[in-house]
């Protein structure tokens, strides 16, 4: 149809994605979420209804979830760099969205990412052992 502008809807699939974890590409992730926030109130005045929204401070957080090999991996590198573990460490992480039809390369940086802890644990019949590692970092940078 003349006029009709062409559009790809593809998204963004698992395997387009690579993340570069202190440096180094991490191949046994199972998973990984980020999130930037800012506080928002209300602010009300006369009446009952507010009259704007006041902000204050950015935060950011995530999530990564790796195998028991990658924390173990993780731990012998914060222990060479003298730390205990990987709770004594901080990083920055490089997530890739590769181009893709109409979709162009982006690239998200969190830096300053330090783990707030992590847990290890079986369940019967398990075929491995996935590990969730609670993130904080410093600042979002995304580049397209």
């Amino acid at each position: 149809m003349a006029g009709l502008a062409f559009f790809d809807s593809k998204e963004c699939e698992w395997a387009d994605m690579s993340v570069i974890f202190a440096g180094s590409l991490l191949t046994k992730i199972r998973g990984v979420k980020y999130k930037a926030s800012k506080d928002k109130q209300l602010l009300h005045a006369a009446g009952d209804e507010p009259i704007s929204i006041q902000s204050g401070n950015r935060t950011y957080e995530g999530q990564i979830k790796v195998l028991k090999g990658a924390l173990d991996d993780m731990n012998k590198a914060a222990q060479e760099a003298g730390g205990n573990d990987i709770l004594d460490m901080q990083f920055d992480i490089v997530i890739t969205y590769k181009a893709s039809g109409a979709r162009p390369l982006q690239t998200d940086t969190l830096h300053g990412v330090e783990v707030k802890d992590f847990e290890k644990g079986w369940d019967q019949g398990a075929k491995n052992m996935e590990i969730s590692l609670p993130i904080v970092f410093l600042q979002l940078e995304t580049e397209q």
